[in-house]
């Protein structure tokens, strides 16, 4: 009986090792998995900044511009597609407040108009992955 005792008080102390060892693993992976996201948002913020210079600097007027343009950020669209299927989103400020659990705030700006700690611009989209913050949006925000 002190035999099969012994064996079974083994056979826990492995299982709690084995459980421990599993445990570490996942969160490794998680964290691996995390940076290759922050790397993908990385080439998303690419596509994002092409964008707006192209709009800034009023280059897509011509029905070709424009054309090339759409084809050009359907990569983006499908980058931002996978990205969804593994439970990432973006970030969205319905009242367009800043909130530092989900905010870097990068430069404020008196507003007479709105209060403090509107979102006047967000610089960087902030993103969340399966409801947890993966990476905080950057923004320009109220400080009157």
């Amino acid at each position: 009986m002190e035999k099969i005792t012994n064996k079974i008080t083994e056979l826990l102390k492995e299982n709690i090792l084995l459980k421990n060892d599993i445990e570490n693993i996942n969160i490794k992976f998680g964290d691996d998995r995390k940076k290759v996201f922050l790397d993908i948002l990385q080439i998303v913020d690419t596509f994002e900044r092409a964008e707006l210079s192209i709009k800034e600097r009023n280059m897509d007027t011509s029905d070709d511009s424009k054309k090339s343009i759409e084809r050009l950020l359907t990569a983006k669209k499908k980058t931002l597609s996978v990205l969804e299927k593994y439970g990432i989103s973006k970030i969205i400020f319905e009242n367009h407040f800043s909130t530092d659990k989900y905010c870097k705030i990068v430069d404020v700006e008196p507003d007479s108009n709105h209060s403090n700690n509107f979102i006047l611009s967000i610089e960087k989209e902030g993103y969340l992955i399966n409801q947890e913050l993966l990476r905080e949006a950057e923004v320009i925000v109220v400080k009157n």
